[in-house]
This record gives structure tokens, sequence and C-alpha cells, in this order.
């Protein structure tokens, strides 16, 4: 049952917050003292700085999340995503672009009575640097392999 509560905290998070950037259910879905672990540049303590977290993420990219893998065990939630969208606000220091992105996250959760408590995750931000550094990144053209 615990692991059935688990994923779907997870399930609402990515579906209601990250996707509809609805911030209200994270009072539901977070504990007060959540720790980012690989908090961004600025992110305060909290669930307040989850909050600002998602703000900053939904800011530069609209983004649309495709799950490929939600993975539970007891306390713990992994997640495999592909985030797509357009840098269309600064993040990590790099100005809009206005370019479409498409990079791959894994995520990991520790739970506590159904919320989230922890995160950490790993990130493949070469392939978003590329993807709006370079003056020549074309996200089509890559997908297509040219």
């Amino acid at each position: 049952m615990t692991g059935e509560r688990n994923r779907a905290t997870i399930l609402r998070f990515f579906g209601e917050v990250m996707g509809r950037g609805d911030l209200y259910p994270l009072d539901e879905l977070a504990v007060e003292d959540y720790v980012d672990h690989v908090a961004l540049p600025g992110q305060g303590p909290g669930r307040a700085g989850l909050k600002w977290r998602v703000a900053t993420i939904r800011a530069a990219f609209q983004p649309r999340q495709r799950l490929h893998d939600v993975i539970v065990d007891a306390d713990r939630v992994a997640v495999r995503w592909t985030l797509c969208g357009t840098h269309s606000g600064p993040f990590l220091g790099l100005p809009a672009t206005g370019k479409p992105v498409e990079f791959d996250g894994v995520d990991l959760y520790a739970m506590r009575r159904g919320r989230m408590a922890a995160h950490w995750n790993v990130i493949d931000l070469w392939t978003f640097y590329r993807q709006v550094v370079s003056p020549t990144s074309n996200l089509q053209q890559e997908r297509d392999g040219a």
C-alpha cells in the first residue's frame, strides 16, 4: 500500500505540478522540510524552494515531460523522464534562446508517509547546452540525423 501511495504522489507531482504548473498540490505532496540535494542556483530550502524550482523550470521551458519509468522501492521512487519544450526563459545562467529542447533525466525521491521528503537527480545537461548554445543547433535536424 505504501508503494502505491508513493507512486500516486509522484504521478500527481509530474501531472498536476510539473505538467499544469499548479503549485498548490505541493502543500499536500511535499513535506515542509523538503530537501533538494541538487538545488538550482538561487533555490531556497524546503517546500517553498521546491515551489520556486518548479516555477523556474516551467518559466524556462513550458515543459512537457514524458515519463518512461517510475520505479518504487519502499520509501524511494525513481523516475526516468524526457523533457521537451522551448527555452523561453533563463535557466542556469543562460538567457532564453527560443530554441526547442529535448533532454533526459532521472530523479530519485525519498518519501515520508506518502509525501516527497528529499530529491536527487541526474540530468543530461550536455544535450541541453548543445541545443541552446550551439549556433547551428537545430533539434529537428539532430532528430533526423542530419
